[in-house]
């Protein structure tokens, strides 16, 4: 009875117990089978439709983590799908559009920063057109661009316009001939000025050095200025393309006027921060230039500094920014050995004669000594004691007792043994090193083999503690490692460092506890110079090995013939043979050019000069708006004759008459023609004559029947893009669909079609675009086609108020707003 009361209890709590637990609802049939379609549609990217059918699967029941699951993935990609469609919109200036994408991303994952981030800009970008187009300022090319963007175009279109080094172009390019006695420095400037057709201006604060007599034959523009510059000791810079600036030569002088020039130079062959560091190191060491960093990041070098510096930096970094030769290298490793092993045996004592005798004196002679075992039983707390004896002692007394039972001992065996063993072994490995030149390469072909290196005591007892815990290890690599640093020469020829390991595991030693590998090594290091393909032996080694063993008992086996037969005898003989070979290969040679040897006149040791050879006719152009230079005809052999003498007599300060034409009234010539201005964009006009229309053009029909209109294009030409936004009321009309048309694929080219049907608001915005480079379609025939269902009675309008179609150079080809009148009875 009491069992039963016991038993009544237990069932009441634990019925209590689960009358009072939350309910826990199961997974639904119904949400699996949603969940199963939600995959389907995530596997096809389709991301709003698996959302809807997840959060469905997640309404039947909200506690399943599987369908929460599903649906905050989704929720993040269908955002983000309709963020990248927006930012797809936007690009082509459709803002309108991509802001309603971002605000169903933003619906969709309010969690989401970049949606609400382009919503707010979109918003930005939208307002800022609508003010420009008040303003009669707005620009299609611009509607696309974020303000950043925009700004960055500003930056460019800066940055475009900034001008190098004045550079001069003078009217005259042949060369000057001039001779003039006792004449200043600024006559000197002024009359070769005059000769070439520039313009000499001089420092306020120029101070003429004494009248200086000169001659000039066959020399540039440039080498005249420079001459004059040295003989009256003047320093003369560029002002423009006809205009040049003439000072006193002095230190002063040169950091007040000489132009500055910045640039950064992007090298293509430096592979690591160093040897950046080492051509800056140079640059700044050879040209002289105090500003200049390099940036590891972009493998470049920002210089600032006189225009001959930089020009100088250039030609170094030139001269020291190619690709490095690189060799190919061969290494074949030949390994063979033969060994053969034989054993003969006919004898009672193989291994000797080694016969133990085993002492185990009987139990009734042996000593009392015995040991005592308690054991207790826990259940019974009864105790049981037994006595166990187990020494081998035998008391004095017992002596005369022994016998010879009290003794055990062993046989020998005997052996018949005939064993020969032959055995031969082929190893060949041929890997390939490829290396840059002066770079070290690593071949490592094996294993690695742990081996202990030190250990250390534990702070608790070490008694009992397994000696790998307080062990190190360090890792060994076993096989065959090849290191080589080769540098190729220009004679074709290549120096390698090689260092050269073939190891491998031969035995194992027991060292404290630790199982330690014997490896076994050969390694060869060379410094060895060698031609391309040329062929070199490294560590060749030949070994023979022959070892013979005798086991048997001392004496007997010693005795001629007998001694076969207590003895056993075992021939070893072993023979290898090593060969290994290197054979370089030159890939890239080094990339050093005539250009690269020559040498430069650079200027003296205060200032650096660049001196520039005269320039073709076709890199002289005149500058726009310039009566263009006098044609001076070359003799029939194509070399400019030498000047002739001046006459006897002849005024100081004026050129030869060979050298240059007597003064003459200046031709006639048309002038070039002026450069367009440019003027503000002026919004892009239609092009073409395409027509756009509804068809049928007018619908009648009954409440609760279905319209169907289609929107075609007529001579279209290269269209590429056709957005548009249907209008129609929705008290009236229900759009229940829109297809595309034929007219954007009749080439069988693909085309991006999208629609956002909004009913409640009667709008619906839809977008046809060909693919980029698919070119545009040229012809008529059918847009896209509308199906409405009639919700109600009246005289309904279907307009496409925003229709701009585009062609390949996004120009429209017409903006027009065609309707359709649907009467619904």
């Amino acid at each position: 009875m009491p069992v039963f009361k016991r038993l009544t209890a237990i069932l009441t709590v634990a019925a209590l117990a689960v009358a009072l637990a939350p309910p826990v609802e199961a997974r639904t049939r119904k949400g699996d089978k949603l969940l199963i379609e939600g995959r389907s549609k995530e596997a096809a990217k389709q991301w709003d439709a698996a959302l809807e059918l997840y959060e469905q699967a997640l309404s039947t029941d909200p506690s399943d983590p599987a369908y929460r699951m599903a649906a905050d993935r989704v929720r993040f990609q269908a955002a983000q799908a309709h963020i990248d469609t927006g930012l797809g919109l936007r690009s082509q200036g459709r803002l309108t559009e991509a802001l309603i994408e971002f605000q169903k991303a933003y619906a969709i994952n309010p969690g989401s920063s970049a949606a609400e981030q382009e919503i707010r800009r979109t918003q930005q970008m939208i307002q800022r057109e609508q003010e420009r187009e008040k303003a009669g300022t707005a620009k299609p090319e611009e509607r696309a661009l974020t303000p950043q963007q925009l700004e960055k175009r500003r930056i460019d279109d800066k940055i475009a316009t900034m001008l190098p080094v004045p550079e001069l172009k003078p009217l005259n390019t042949s060369l000057i001939n001039i001779k003039m006695n006792n004449q200043s420095p600024r006559v000197l400037f002024e009359t070769v000025g005059k000769l070439a057709g520039i313009n000499v201006l001089f420092d306020p604060e120029y101070t003429a050095a004494k009248n200086q007599s000169i001659e000039i034959n066959n020399a540039t523009l440039d080498e005249a200025l420079d001459y004059v510059g040295v003989v009256t000791k003047s320093f003369w810079k560029p002002l423009s393309a006809n205009t040049i600036f003439v000072t006193n030569d002095n230190v002063t002088k040169r950091r007040d006027y000489e132009e500055q020039v910045m640039k950064v130079f992007y090298l293509t062959n430096v592979n690591t921060p160093q040897e950046l560091q080492e051509i800056v190191t140079a640059v700044r060491s050879v040209a002289d230039i105090q500003r200049l960093f390099g940036y590891n990041s972009q493998n470049a070098i920002i210089a600032r500094g006189e225009a001959d510096r930089i020009a100088l930096a250039e030609k170094i970094i030139s001269d020291l920014d190619k690709p490095r030769a690189e060799v190919l290298v061969d290494v074949i490793v030949m390994s063979t050995s033969t060994g053969v092993t034989r054993k003969l045996a006919a004898t009672m004592t193989p291994q000797g004669l080694s016969v133990p005798i085993a002492y185990n004196p009987r139990q009734s002679i042996r000593a009392g000594i015995a040991n005592t075992a308690t054991s207790t039983d826990t259940t019974t707390a009864a105790t049981t004691t037994a006595a166990t004896t187990t020494s081998t002692a035998i008391p004095l007394s017992n002596i005369a007792r022994w016998a010879t039972g009290d003794y055990a001992i062993t046989l020998p065996d005997g052996l018949l043994q005939a064993v020969l063993n032959d055995r031969s072994t082929r190893v060949l490995q041929s890997p390939q090193l490829r290396s840059v030149d002066n770079q070290k390469a690593t071949l490592k072909i094996g294993d690695r083999q742990p081996t202990a290196t030190g250990s250390f005591q534990p702070g608790i007892g070490g008694v009992g503690i397994n000696p790998l815990v307080n062990t190190q290890f360090t890792f060994i690599d076993v096989g065959v490692n090849v290191d080589i640093t080769p540098k190729v020469h220009d004679n074709g020829e290549i120096s390698m460092h090689v260092e050269l390991e073939i190891s491998s595991v031969r035995d194992h030693v027991n060292l404290g506890g630790i199982d330690q590998p014997v490896i076994s090594q050969e390694k060869a290091i060379h410094d060895i110079r060698l031609k391309d393909g040329q062929v070199n032996l490294l560590a060749g080694l030949n070994q023979t090995q022959e070892s013979k063993t005798v086991v048997g008992i001392p004496g007997l086996s010693s005795i001629p013939i007998l001694g076969k037969l207590f003895s056993s005898e075992q021939l070893d003989k072993s023979q290898s043979e090593l060969l290994i070979a290197l054979i370089p290969h030159i890939v890239r040679r080094p990339d050093i050019t005539e250009q690269n040897l020559r040498a430069v006149a650079v200027g003296n040791s205060t200032v650096v000069k660049l001196n520039y050879a005269p320039r073709k006719p076709a890199e002289t152009p005149a500058q726009p708006g310039a009566p263009a230079a006098p044609a001076v005809p070359a003799p029939a052999t194509g070399v400019t004759a030498p000047a002739a003498p001046p006459k006897p007599g002849a005024p100081l300060g004026v050129p030869p008459a060979s050298a240059t034409p007597a003064p003459q009234a200046p031709q006639q010539v048309a002038p070039p023609p002026a450069p367009p201005v440019p003027q503000a964009a002026a919004p892009a006009a239609p092009v073409g004559n395409a027509r756009v229309l509804f068809v049928p053009a007018q619908v009648e029909t009954a409440l609760g029947g279905a319209v169907t209109v289609s929107l075609v294009l007529e001579n279209a030409v290269d269209l590429a893009a056709a957005p548009m936004q249907i209008k129609f009321d929705p008290k009236v009309l229900r759009m229940n669909d829109v297809v595309k048309g034929t007219l954007m694929g009749n080439d069988n080219q693909q085309v991006i079609f999208t629609k956002n049907i909004l009913n409640d608001t009667g709008t619906a915005t839809i977008n046809l675009n060909r693919m980029p480079g698919a070119g545009g379609v040229t012809g008529s025939g059918t847009l896209v086609t509308m199906t409405f269902q009639t919700v109600g009675r009246g005289v309904a309008t279907v307009s496409v108020p925003q229709f701009t179609p585009r062609n390949i150079k996004s120009a429209p080809i017409l903006t027009a707003s065609p309707l359709v009148m649907v009467t619904v009875r």
